[in-house]
């Protein structure tokens, strides 16, 4: 059964011909990324003088940059660093964001205020001034940018669970659980939460890109340690435009623009696949714990 209902997904999710693009993309890049060292047999950051700023080529696609490194290989390196943060970022937002607006939304009451208040504040903190005065206090670390992304972006997820559940919370299957004797966390987790799951999965694709972009900013202001991102790309790559070396700014400028199209596209296919799936999955449940009134 569970087989079948993976194949269905899989199936519906195929129709999206924008979507698929976007999932192939995102594969290829996520094994390129782990496996780079096999792919490239050289150190990315060993200099090569003698090949210094040379344009695309067939035998250097994305051509070479200052130090005559493989501006290709560069980017597939920088994916590893981008990618650690992007979803390390989405799924600890997801997770922050889940659990509170599952309790908010749940409790409501006083509880739901002081977590609402909560989540105010952090969306009123700017992201880059918060980056400057943690690597001022506690030094430059990609560590630190994944929970300062992570810590100011959770309330618009918190903010639509709670709201779905609020929705959720006095229809006939959850009253139906109460009266029953259900504890509280099997109401949280085994009926609310499984209804979320649409929303959680179609949010967090569409966060990643942003995070993506975040990332990508801090980098290319020199907010972050010194390695090869693609945003750190976009820094170096400042200095010498101005030689006519375009494509070390195209090439990371296009991975960033091409990666974010793909989780936005991946997001698309998620929504239009879930949606009428949760939907038809909650009539099922109400169908089914009204009859045991």
């Amino acid at each position: 059964m569970q087989f079948a209902g993976a194949r269905d997904f899989l199936v519906a999710y195929s129709r999206n011909k924008g979507a698929l693009v976007g999932l192939l993309y995102l594969i290829g890049l996520l094994l390129a990324a782990l496996f780079a060292g096999y792919i490239f047999s050289v150190n990315p950051n060993t200099p090569y003088l003698s090949r210094t700023l040379l344009p695309p080529s067939l035998a250097y696609p994305f051509g070479t940059d200052y130090l005559g490194r493989d501006l290709l290989e560069l980017i597939i390196y920088g994916a590893r660093t981008s990618l650690t943060v992007a979803f390390g970022a989405g799924v600890l937002l997801a997770l922050i964001g889940t659990v509170s607006g599952l309790v908010a939304g749940y409790f409501g009451g006083e509880v739901d205020g002081f977590i609402m208040r909560t989540a105010d504040i952090f969306l009123t903190l700017p992201t880059l001034p918060l980056i400057l005065l943690v690597a001022a206090l506690a030094g430059p670390s990609l560590v630190n940018i994944l929970l300062i992304i992570a810590l100011t972006s959770w309330p618009v997820m918190a903010r639509i669970v709670r709201s779905n559940v609020l929705a959720m919370a006095n229809q006939e299957f959850i009253l139906v659980e109460r009266v029953m004797g259900a504890s509280v966390k099997r109401i949280l987790f085994d009926h609310l939460l499984p209804n979320q799951m649409s929303l959680i999965l179609v949010y967090t694709s569409l966060s990643i890109p942003i995070v993506i972009l975040t990332e990508a900013a801090i980098e290319f202001l020199g907010l972050a340690p010194i390695s090869i991102s693609w945003g750190f790309l976009l820094n170096i790559a400042l200095s010498y435009w101005i030689q006519g070396a375009w494509w070390m700014s195209f090439f990371p400028g296009f991975a960033i623009f091409s990666t974010s199209l793909a989780f936005y596209l991946i997001s698309e296919g998620l929504k239009e696949v879930l949606t009428p799936k949760l939907k038809r999955k909650r009539e099922s449940l109400a169908v089914q714990l009204a009859g045991k009134k």
